[in-house]
């Protein structure tokens, strides 16, 4: 037996130890021919009961963070993380900061978000010296750019919005920041290809390093300097499978609080060889599975909306704003940041969808588009959300 296939069993017998798992794993026979693919998919419900059931039935052995992910498009999802969140086994594949740095922390501390807490412990275990700053509203870019510049600041982690808005404000005002930077450390979000050609443009010598993956399972792969952005080593205990294209997780590390089997975190991916060389499998995340909403009678992705609006030539971001619920939009409002007219991004999304531009073939007030000189931004994490749900009245 290899010995991913001994953890591999081991994972689903100590799943049993929580009621909710008894009936969905009890049965399966771990001893005979177990096949991994053959178990049922863990749902969001599971993760949340398993987070549950954990604080009041695993072995007080070590403490935990209780933190929570999602909860800007559905309920949030809660999970138990040990203290020193696997960043010992992750900081031997990844390793972006060294003990000369001195990093801002733009993830902000509490209502159980993790990163700022992660990326401490990150810069912790570097020998690096923190600045746990938080959030920066635009209004107040300069006078902390220029704090930071003051105090040494080699290296930042936040979302990839937050990263996009420093180097623009660099570009646009000719502020000195970007040139102290050699580290940027992102998370939270999808990077798209205007953070790589930015940071060519304004601050080449920073080099962007990334984590994917959840609260659920933690950091299923990481990437660096010498890979592609939407392109992720997979870390030797996230056990991955490819469920035509989807990604399912089952998290072998030892340390881990609540299982996680066969999760499907709702990406899909292929694997791939990255250019960097280094051994080991490696995913490119094609994007998120099906999240399709209905409007004018028809079904769309916003998260495909938001894509095919950012090829028009002269948007650099946008975002759909849905009014309604339970699924159903009767309004959509998309949000564009950059130069391009704003009849020209709406006739260039209604000739890319057949069904929906047959729907409105008239100046429809349900359907708009504006220009905004920014996205809105989750306040709590600093995350640009594609979508965007404002309940109708």
């Amino acid at each position: 037996m290899t010995d991913t296939a001994a953890a591999l069993r081991t994972l689903v017998r100590d799943a049993t130890r929580f009621p909710h798992f008894r009936d969905k794993y009890g049965k399966v026979d771990l001893d005979g021919d177990f096949d991994l693919a053959e178990l049922p998919e863990m749902t969001r419900e599971d993760v949340t009961v398993a987070a549950e059931q954990a604080a009041a039935h695993r072995p007080r052995a070590g403490s935990a963070y209780l933190f929570t992910s999602g909860g800007s498009t559905a309920e949030p999802k809660l999970a138990w993380i040990p203290t020193e969140m696997h960043l010992g086994e992750l900081t031997r594949h990844w390793q972006p900061l060294t003990d000369t740095d001195v990093l801002a922390n733009l993830a902000s501390p509490g209502r159980l978000w993790s990163a700022h807490y992660c990326y401490n412990r990150v810069a912790e275990l570097a020998g690096a010296d923190v600045i746990g700053l938080g959030h920066v509203a635009d209004e107040e870019l300069g006078q902390w750019l220029s704090f930071l510049t003051r105090h040494g600041t080699t290296a930042v982690a936040g979302t990839p919005s937050q990263l996009e808005r420093i180097l623009r404000y660099c570009e646009r005002t000719g502020h000195p920041f970007a040139g102290t930077l050699r580290v940027g450390i992102w998370f939270g979000e999808p990077c798209g290809p205007e953070l790589p050609l930015l940071r060519d443009r304004v601050a080449p010598g920073l080099g962007l390093w990334g984590h994917y993956g959840s609260t659920e399972t933690w950091v299923i792969g990481h990437n660096g300097p010498g890979c592609p952005v939407d392109t992720f080593h997979l870390l030797p205990y996230q056990h991955v499978e490819l469920a035509d294209g989807a990604v399912l997780v089952s998290t072998l590390h030892p340390g881990a609080v609540a299982p996680v089997i066969r999760y499907r975190i709702g990406d899909r991916a292929e694997e791939v060889a990255c250019p960097c060389g280094r051994a080991g499998r490696a995913l490119r995340i094609a994007g998120r599975e099906g999240s399709l909403v209905k409007f004018a009678g028809t079904l769309v992705g916003p998260h495909q909306l938001v894509a095919i609006a950012k090829e028009l030539p002269g948007v650099t971001a946008a975002q759909i704003v849905l009014t309604g619920d339970a699924g159903i939009a009767e309004r959509m409002e998309v949000l564009v940041v950059g130069e391009a007219a704003e009849d020209a991004v709406r006739a260039h999304l209604l000739a890319s969808q057949i069904d929906l531009g047959f729907a409105l073939r008239g100046d429809d007030e349900e359907f708009t588009v504006r220009r905004v000189d920014t996205l809105p931004a989750n306040p709590r994490t600093g995350k640009t959300p594609d979508f965007r749900w404002v309940q109708a009245h």
